[in-house]
């Protein structure tokens, strides 16, 4: 009789890396782990936040950048990412100890990483666990952005691995944004120092939910977009504001529900995981005023506000607000804030979508590119007379040249998309023209 030992049978272990601060990397990391697990059921998952997990004072890191990406710093924001140089080198002890530590004690198989900080770090202590255990585990560094010159912040640690190093690393990313007559060897040596043989060029990786609409045209009946609420209090400002659009939407036991016919016109506002606060509140005055001249179609406005905190001075609060006050309300305008939701919620907005407005955070821009059957613009929090890519982080405004030239993407602010003719909510096939700078 064949006796099968307990290692024989051991499931894998799969480290998960990713990072609190935005939405993205963790969305990302949330997509491999459930392709992971699709291929491999029996996977053992841990998962670490490293900025939570790993990083002393990494509260304070994540609470800075989301306050920069609430208030549109985008100034701050190229601060943080300008100086990871700097946060590698001090942060390398915290990182490669916690690192290790993780590694030898869970018996790691193989690491998924979805952040950019500590790669050298994080290296150094897997060659060591491979040396010491004799494995030959390996690293899949995922490129949340998307492949352009300026996504330094994960590219320049890679290039500064030796030879030896990245041999454990794998970089997995989608097709690049090539300048004319450049080859992707070109791309990837000049990039991160690695050859085209040795990059996981996949297809965008999101999540299942938006793999559902993967390819699939807008279907012609009636669509239903349920809307998750978490509090009385967000139930009751989410109906009060669809009143005044004449919607009494219908309540479930926690969300609520809305009938989108095929030639309702439907925009989904959403600015980040922190949504941008006042460039949200822009953006809704604006189509108020332009929803009051077209009546023909009714106009469904789905706007991310984040959770609504009772006592506090929230954007969904605000967006209340906003929405009680405008005079001569348009009766075809209905305003959706909303808060957190599951992401099968999300890709039903995006695909649904004549309009989605977002930032151009590599995570959003794949799902986009997945599920969206209509126009994508891309939010600049640039001001009047500034180029709209100044008004995006660099690594951000590429993605955004990267949406732009592939897909077709416009690059707006609150103030520069303009209606020449009288076409946005009559019901006409033609686009609305954008000024783009």
């Amino acid at each position: 009789m064949t006796v099968i030992s307990s290692d024989a049978i051991k499931p894998k272990k799969l480290l998960i890396i990713t990072s609190s601060g935005g939405g993205g990397l963790i969305q990302t990391a949330n997509a491999k782990e459930q392709e992971a697990l699709a291929r491999d059921p029996n996977l053992v998952i841990v998962r670490r936040d490293l900025l939570k997990d790993w990083v002393p004072f990494g509260p304070f890191f994540i609470n800075f950048w989301n306050k920069a990406q609430q208030k549109g710093k985008v100034s701050a924001q190229i601060i943080c990412v300008k100086g990871q140089f700097i946060w590698d080198f001090f942060l390398f002890p915290s990182i490669f100890i916690n690192a290790l530590y993780t590694i030898f004690k869970e018996d790691i198989d193989y690491i998924i990483d979805t952040q950019p900080l500590g790669t050298s770090a994080i290296v150094k202590a897997l060659r060591l666990f491979n040396k010491k255990r004799l494995k030959n585990a390996r690293l899949e560094k995922v490129l949340v952005d998307l492949p352009t010159k300026q996504a330094t912040h994960f590219f320049g640690p890679i290039k500064r691995l030796n030879d030896k190093e990245r041999k454990v690393l794998q970089l997995t990313t989608i097709a690049p944004l090539l300048e004319s007559g450049e080859t992707p060897e070109q791309f990837w040596q000049a990039t991160c120092g690695l050859s085209e043989k040795e990059i996981n060029c996949e297809d965008v990786y999101v999540r299942k939910a938006f793999q559902k609409y993967k390819g699939k045209v807008r279907s012609e009946e009636n669509m239903t977009v349920p809307i998750e609420f978490h509090s009385d209090h967000e139930l009751s400002l989410i109906k009060k504001s669809c009143q005044r659009g004449g919607v009494e939407p219908k309540v479930q036991s926690n969300f609520v529900e809305f009938q989108i016919a095929p030639n309702d016109f439907m925009i989904t506002i959403l600015l980040g995981s922190q949504p941008a606060a006042q460039a949200t509140l822009s953006y809704v005055k604006q189509f108020a005023s332009l929803a009051k001249e077209f009546s023909k179609s009714r106009v469904y406005l789905f706007a991310f506000c984040a959770n609504h905190i009772e006592g506090k001075e929230t954007l969904f609060k605000k967006m209340g607000e906003i929405v009680s006050e405008i005079q001569d309300y348009p009766k075809n305008l209905v305003v959706v804030p909303f808060p957190f939701q599951k992401e099968n919620v999300i890709a039903r907005l995006f695909h649904r979508s004549d309009m989605t407005c977002t930032r151009s955070g590599g995570q959003t821009a794949m799902e986009l590119m997945c599920v969206a059957t209509g126009e994508i613009w891309i939010h600049s929090e640039a001001k009047e007379g500034e180029d709209l890519l100044s008004g995006i982080p660099g690594w951000e405004a590429a993605s955004a040249t990267y949406l732009e030239t592939l897909h077709g993407a416009k690059i707006v602010t609150p103030y520069t998309f303009a209606i020449p003719e009288r076409r946005l909510f009559d019901g006409t096939e033609e686009n609305l023209d954008v000024v783009s700078g």
